[in-house]
């Protein structure tokens, strides 16, 4: 498969602007950039072929090898991610990874890779078990959702069939404009399934069904056990453990 590197927004970026970078993904953990780990873990990837990284250009071009493309960030995420898509093989699956994940490794990411194969569906979610993340990284502040499983978290490493991408993402901006208006989002998304995700009686499966409903596709959850993969970097204390953890990597 393919990969995308997510690493727009850095205009918007208080967090990144306090602490001296023009986009995050640009921040210094330890002796390298956040996301270069990022970047070596899918260059060194056994899964990935070709790579894609949305940010600023200039910076970006400075630290990756030749034939890796870099496209400039248009100031919206579902804007970065079809461009993205449609610069890579269309008969191939491709993974979008966000940049602020400095803990992900090439053997995380291919154990996660490796799980998938055998698996059908055109979108694949990670989730991740508060006891998983807190077993890895006690006490870190994460969102969760509460199913009949379990309480979960997501990842920041989807992967999708790019022949559904443009599907997908009309559906995406939809449900974004309409986020502020609880009406009209439960009128897309379903107040049955809403009300049982707030009863805490929405099931995965049932999850999995609805939102390929809505997007179109066939979606599928995958249970991962790295926490690597959705512990994100957007606050003082996530830097922090990431610089711990990284140390001398």
């Amino acid at each position: 498969m393919n990969a995308v590197i997510l690493a727009g927004g850095g205009k918007t970026d208080s967090f990144a602007h306090k602490h001296g970078a023009e986009n995050k993904a640009l921040i210094p953990i330890g002796d390298k950039l956040m996301f270069e780990y990022v970047y070596s873990a899918l260059r060194n990837s056994r899964y990935i072929q070709e790579i894609v990284i949305v940010g600023p250009v200039r910076e970006f071009s400075k630290y990756v090898v030749p034939g890796v493309q870099v496209l400039e960030d248009t100031g919206d995420m579902v804007d970065n991610c079809l461009a993205a898509i449609h610069r890579l093989p269309q008969d191939q699956p491709v993974a979008l990874v966000t940049s602020d994940i400095p803990m992900l490794t090439t053997g995380v990411l291919d154990n996660y890779l490796a799980g998938l194969e055998g698996l059908e569906g055109d979108f694949f979610y990670p989730i991740i078990s508060k006891a998983t993340n807190e077993d890895r990284y006690p006490g870190v502040k994460r969102t969760y959702a509460i199913l009949r499983e379990g309480t979960f978290t997501g990842g920041n490493l989807t992967v999708l069939n790019p022949v559904v991408a443009d599907l997908v993402a009309s559906k995406v901006r939809a449900l974004v404009s309409e986020r502020k208006n609880v009406f009209k989002m439960g009128s897309l998304i379903g107040f049955g399934f809403l009300f049982r995700l707030l009863l805490r009686q929405l099931t995965i499966p049932e999850a999995e069904k609805r939102l390929s409903q809505l997007f179109c596709c066939k979606c599928k959850a995958v249970e991962c056990f790295s926490p690597e993969i959705g512990t994100d970097v957007d606050k003082d204390s996530d830097l922090e453990l990431a610089r711990k953890v990284l140390a001398g990597s």
